[in-house]
């Protein structure tokens, strides 16, 4: 795709996982009888709209997204008691799958995703075995002789089993000279190699310059939905697993904001539908699990309260679980900021 093409196909792309998000909410509120007022897709100034039974469609200006609305979802909106049709009249369970659907919807999407893949072109799987992947030249691991499929057994000493466990021994030798014990080849052929590695130093984290091994998950008929759970899951495990490093200080640059994945999706649907459609399956993960995650002023946030109510069978203070929610807002606003100025931009601006 040229440049332009690529640009939009990534923004449709990246809409069409958040309408698929905000139809969960409106397909289980309207099953549980409550009325949808408005699904938007985009936001700003309406450029066009219709109406069918009590929901008016409304296509608007910036086409990121979109948004529903509930009718009595909306803190302060006057909705009388015995409205049957308003959210805030539902039983806490109605108003818990209600929220849940949004994530639910977008964790559906991906396995489907994944299964066209799987079916047609084949979904790149990465082997989360201590294999050498795709190496970047003139980095320290190229230099040292290591090659594409290596199986590291174990580097200064310490056996490895995954690529988690390898990354982690690599990243604390920065500068150092370390022994790789890799074993090259398959079968009766394989031969055991010992190599030296001196990791660069960057910022007190050792890097050598390698990918993890990818190989293309092909299947067809029920196998490849049945891989499509399958990869899905696993790609769910290691997103949380992610989520988990990058929150530690020497991992917090792999984080990526709006910038960040915009790049990615641009950068996918330039190399063709397949590619996007692979990165609209991980981010579409990435949607479903964020929005089930106990934060303030997303799903997750509102699911903790929700849950609550159901064991208590006492409703939060609306005022309190305002305060929380905005400030989990503002806190989450704060978060993409810093994400954006100190690990977006400079990986763009050092490309």
């Amino acid at each position: 795709m040229t440049t332009v093409l690529s640009i939009a196909a990534a923004v449709i792309a990246f809409s069409l996982l958040i309408i698929v998000h905000e139809a969960g909410h409106m397909g289980v509120a309207r099953l549980l009888g409550m009325r949808v007022e408005r699904f938007s897709v985009g936001f700003g100034p309406v450029l066009t709209r219709f109406r069918r039974g009590d929901t008016e469609y409304v296509l608007s200006a910036l086409p990121l997204g979109g948004y529903v609305r509930i009718r009595g979802m909306t803190s302060g909106e006057e909705v009388a008691d015995d409205d049957p049709t308003a959210y805030s009249n539902q039983r806490a369970w109605r108003r818990f799958l209600a929220i849940a659907a949004g994530p639910a919807m977008n964790y559906l999407a991906a396995v489907l995703v994944a299964a066209v893949l799987v079916g047609t072109v084949g979904l790149p799987s990465a082997d989360p075995g201590p294999r050498v992947g795709d190496l970047r030249p003139d980095y320290p691991a190229a230099l040292a002789g290591l090659e594409r499929g290596d199986r590291v057994l174990s580097v200064a000493g310490e056996p490895v089993t995954s690529w988690r466990g390898l990354v982690d021994v690599i990243q604390r030798h920065p500068g150092e000279s370390v022994a790789f014990e890799v074993e090259r080849g398959e079968g009766a052929g394989a031969r055991r190699l010992t190599l030296p590695v001196t990791p660069l130093d960057d910022g007190g984290v050792g890097r050598v310059g390698f990918q993890n091994y990818v190989t293309t998950e092909l299947r067809s008929g029920p196998d490849a939905l049945a891989a499509g759970l399958r990869l899905t899951n696993a790609h769910a495990a290691e997103q949380l697993a992610g989520l988990g490093r990058a929150l530690q200080p020497r991992h917090r640059s792999e984080l990526s904001g709006p910038v960040g994945i915009a790049q990615a999706m641009v950068r996918s649907a330039h190399l063709g539908w397949a590619s996007l459609l692979a990165i609209a399956w991980e981010v579409s993960i990435a949607l479903a699990l964020l929005n089930l995650l106990p934060i303030p002023a997303l799903d997750g946030g509102r699911l903790v309260f929700l849950a609550y109510e159901i064991v208590t069978r006492r409703r939060v203070n609306e005022r309190v679980e305002n305060f929380v929610h905005l400030a989990g807002f503002v806190a989450l606003l704060a978060l993409i900021l810093a994400v954006t100025v100190f690990g977006d931009l400079p990986r763009l601006l050092h490309r």
